[in-house]
């Protein structure tokens, strides 16, 4: 088991609690934060790798090359990892719409529950609870100019409504209108129900995700693998009552009754989940000579899709209040990408 160790103590209190479990023995390296790199470390060699698409994870492919690479160096064959619990076993809030058909009063418990630990206001909780707008009316409008919806606005309906980046041009959010517009007109959601098709989309997405995991440990030699994203635990997870699937008052509950007798009761008891937001905004501050660079000479900005004088700016600026709320990762996915892809491609020839 590898992995950096975070900054919250409850992380720290897992490692000795894991290894007083009864079991057959095992091996627990803790990586200490201070060896990982920050995300957006070593921005060259992710951009000189061609992959099929963006990397969504190239800030942090340089840590988690750290991490696979110790793995393997210790002798690891085949990497498990636990990516994919979130999307299936966390559960979120659009689900309860999908209870709400059919038990309306334990869906509303619930709702109650999650309302008052995230502050939704009463009255757009049931408004938005009360929705019922098709899938193609809801993805036309899916990314907009405008704000991020706010902590406090209720998510109940068929996915998150993204906010176009302010550093992307006049003619760049033209164009992601228009292909989410078209999109629509013949669009049809994943599942009749809105919780059960946010649940599978999620799952779809992060095992997309994942695949850049997986590319890392095959140019290492290492095979890497996330066993929650396989089809068969997907369909048996949503195969349980959405009421013992997910809880307001429970941290992923099925997970925890699936591992009882597997995993110390100590880890099972946890209530909450570490983040890395500390560590990407370090990042912006460490890598932001390295950031600047990239920006200068955008492929980006040479096609008209970004605004390389706001991101140097930003790049300047890395505890900006534009970066806490857009993050910068899918931009410098697409600009270490397209400088591989294009000097990978040969140049269409001219026909007469």
């Amino acid at each position: 088991d590898h992995r950096a160790a975070p900054a919250p103590a409850p992380d720290h209190r897992a490692a000795p609690a894991r290894g007083r479990h009864p079991g057959p023995a095992l091996d627990h390296h803790v990586i200490p934060a201070a060896d990982a790199p920050y995300f957006y470390a070593d921005l060259a060699s992710t951009a000189a790798e061609l992959n099929d698409e963006p990397l969504p994870v190239a800030p942090g492919r340089a840590r988690a090359e750290l991490l696979l690479g110790r793995a393997r160096a210790t002798g690891s064959r085949y990497h498990l990892t636990g990516y994919g619990g979130d999307e299936i076993f966390l559960g979120l809030p659009h689900a309860y719409q999908d209870l709400f058909h059919g038990n309306p009063f334990t869906a509303w418990s619930h709702l109650g529950g999650l309302r008052h630990q995230l502050g939704w206001p009463l009255l757009p909780t049931v408004k938005a609870l009360l929705d019922r707008s098709a899938f193609p009316r809801w993805l036309a409008g899916a990314v907009t100019a405008a704000p991020q919806p706010v902590a406090r606005t209720p998510l109940l309906s068929w996915g998150v409504r993204q906010s176009l980046h302010p550093w992307l041009t006049g003619h760049a959010t033209a164009l992601i209108a228009e292909e989410f517009r078209a999109a629509a007109e013949h669009a049809e959601p994943i599942d009749p129900w809105r919780g059960r098709h946010v649940d599978i989309d999620g799952v779809r997405m992060g095992a997309r995700h994942f695949q850049a995991m997986e590319d890392i440990g095959m140019t290492i030699g290492l095979p890497v693998a996330a066993p929650f994203y396989d089809d068969r635990i997907l369909e048996a997870t949503l195969a349980v009552r959405l009421p013992e699937r997910i809880s307001p008052w429970r941290y992923k509950p099925l997970l925890v009754e699936a591992m009882r007798g597997v995993v110390p009761d100590a880890l099972l008891a946890r209530t909450t989940k570490d983040h890395m937001a500390s560590d990407e905004h370090q990042g912006l501050r460490e890598h932001a000579p390295e950031l600047a660079e990239l920006w200068t000479g955008s492929r980006l900005a040479e096609h008209g899709l970004v605004d390389a004088r706001q991101l140097l700016r930003l790049a300047a600026e890395p505890f900006s209040p534009v970066l806490a709320e857009h993050s910068i990762s899918s931009t410098v996915a697409g600009e270490t990408w397209l400088r591989t892809a294009e000097n990978a491609w040969p140049a269409p020839q001219s026909t007469l």
